[in-house]
């Protein structure tokens, strides 16, 4: 019996220069080992910066420049990848070692259909060729759960959801049935049904077709369902592995405690996360006075905030020469409300209409019918642009992702102020001051208010986000994804801060996510949304323990279970 791994890592160095001379270095991975057997699924888990795509890269020969592969050794099948020719790795990418990329909309090109890329990946890495290789990308997205199969290979990425599309990378994936997979964040994107349909494949490919899957992610749900064997990376180094059971119910390293201990649970609803060296927000400067001051317009805080009445939304497709004008219903018939100083959750899978009722609510989308009233008055009736304006400064948004909500071009403190300036809230003199203040207060340094987003991670600018959106000293805040982006110990703190500023302010806050366990431990009150229409509207206990409708049960049991360390 041949006991040799698939794959075999041995202290694997990566550097990257941090001058022009290449005095100072980054080591991106430190002296790292691993093996991975046929068939066998590996967890790779850390958070940003870690190392763990670096692995992943490196495997496949694709480091960008300018990375260095300063030591070590990678063996895969026995024969050694350092040093290998493009043209040489060229031969293994598809066809031996599959990639599926976290980002599904840069890893597919936009100008090709769907269709001419499967059928490029299945023509480049199989014998099969026209009626054949046709046929063989309608399987590919069938076993990869794309519904509407042979329709979705005439549509370009652009006209598919984030879901859809990240199961289409998989699909490009598999194509050669290669013997070893690298899945670099591939449920990142993704809702908690069609993740666990996209995990239960990877599984079966597993089991059925002897493929290895290296699965590099910051979702410790995912890994206590799907891997064997786990690898905690913590800069560069693996600082811990072992069997996943072995590893997740009896870590021996304090910062695999500590990312366990961020987990969001779906089993019970905590007060706070109990992160390390992290305390609650106490108080604010002299400069940020001003955020708890009342407004003026008599408005209790026992009454309702928001009222949503019957409000529908639907889209209409231009008529062409060849096809009439459609209409697609997004938001079906939807009321709820909202109290002052409440977090009501919106949860449901993508294109369920969760964003466009933000949206509405924000006045960024026009409402078809039914009714917003907010603080007493019908949005709609709001004509007066004076009036109009303060009605929507009360309003904010804190948006989905960090990397592209902030303006590159300009420096953290004037990406918080520049809005105020415009419509003359403080004056330049007072707005580097604010920013500074307001900088410290979501847990970041004064001085950071002077540096370009370009230099933060994605958590810190969520924080920058978040100062953006409290300058404006809004009653409510719409939170469209606001962690989805982020590794979960960063999410655990960043969720904190959340409950601390809307404690600190009593902040009225409307959260929409598809993570269910983020729903959970944020929400006072759930709705359950699928297909545009609101199938269930109850309390976090109720929602949770009791639910009622068969749709959130099936979310619940798709959502991937971790109990191990409740008790850190």
């Amino acid at each position: 019996m041949n006991n040799t791994p698939l794959l075999k890592i041995n202290n694997l160095t990566v550097t990257y220069p941090l001058n022009s001379e290449g005095s100072d270095v980054l080591k991106a991975l430190d002296n790292t080992s691993l093996k991975v057997n046929s068939g066998q699924i590996i967890g790779i888990v850390g958070e940003s910066g870690a190392g763990k795509s670096t692995i992943g890269k490196a495997i496949l020969g694709l480091l960008d420049p300018p990375a260095k592969l300063v030591s070590g050794e990678i063996r895969f099948l026995g024969n050694s990848l350092v040093g290998l020719s493009e043209a040489q790795f060229e031969s293994l990418r598809g066809n031996q070692i599959g990639y599926i990329y976290q980002n599904p909309m840069t890893a597919l090109n936009p100008v090709l259909t769907i269709g001419e890329q499967v059928i490029e990946a299945i023509l480049a890495n199989t014998t099969m060729t026209g009626k054949e290789a046709y046929n063989y990308a309608i399987q590919l997205l069938e076993r990869a759960d794309v519904s509407f199969a042979k329709d979705r290979l005439q549509k370009y990425p652009h006209q598919l959801s984030g879901g859809l599309c990240q199961r289409i990378v998989f699909a490009i994936a598999i194509a050669a049935k290669p013997k070893l997979i690298v899945a670099d964040e591939p449920t990142t994107a993704l809702d908690v049904t069609v993740q666990s349909s996209v995990l239960q494949t990877l599984i079966k490919l597993s089991q059925e077709e002897g493929i290895a899957i290296i699965l590099i992610t910051h979702d410790i749900g995912v890994v206590s369902e799907t891997c064997d064997y786990v690898y905690v990376l913590r800069n560069g180094k693996h600082i811990e592995q072992g069997e996943t059971v072995q590893v997740l119910e009896k870590p021996m390293q304090e910062y695999t405690r500590s990312l366990m201990a961020s987990v969001p649970l779906i089993e019970k609803r905590l007060h706070r996360f109990a992160l390390p060296n992290e305390g609650k927000i106490e108080g604010i400067s002299s400069h940020l006075g001003y955020l708890q001051e009342e407004r003026k317009e008599d408005f209790s805080s026992n009454k309702t905030i928001l009222k949503v009445t019957n409000i529908s939304k639907t889209f209409y497709t231009p008529s062409t020469l060849f096809k009439p004008k459609d209409a697609f219903q997004a938001v079906k018939n939807v009321s709820f409300s909202v109290n002052r100083g409440e977090t009501v959750g919106i949860v449901g899978e993508s294109g369920s209409g969760k964003s466009t009722i933000g949206r509405m609510i924000l006045g960024l989308e026009d409402i078809t019918e039914g009714n917003v009233i907010y603080k007493g008055k019908d949005i709609n009736s709001i004509i007066n642009s004076e009036d109009r304006l303060a009605h929507y400064l009360s309003i904010q948004c804190i948006f989905q992702d960090p990397y592209s909500s902030l303006n590159p071009r300009m420096t953290a403190g004037e990406n918080i102020t520049y809005g105020l300036k415009i419509h003359k809230l403080i004056d330049s003199k007072n707005a580097k001051s604010l920013a500074q203040d307001l900088m410290v207060l979501v847990g970041l340094q004064r001085q950071d208010a002077d540096k370009l987003p370009q230099s933060f991670s994605g958590g810190e600018r969520q924080r920058i986000g978040i100062a953006r959106a409290l300058g404006y000293r809004p009653d409510f805040i719409f939170c469209d994804e606001p962690t989805s982006a982020l590794d979960v110990s960063v999410q655990a703190n960043l969720l904190n801060l959340l409950k601390d500023l809307q404690e600190q302010f009593s902040l009225t806050l409307l959260f929409v996510s598809h993570d269910l366990a983020v729903i959970r431990q944020m929400c006072d009150r759930v709705i359950v949304m699928k297909d545009g229409e609101a199938l269930e509207n109850g309390s976090n206990e109720n929602i949770f323990e009791q639910p009622k409708h068969a749709y959130t049960r099936s979310l619940l049991d798709a959502m991937p279970k971790f109990q191990g360390l409740a008790q850190y």
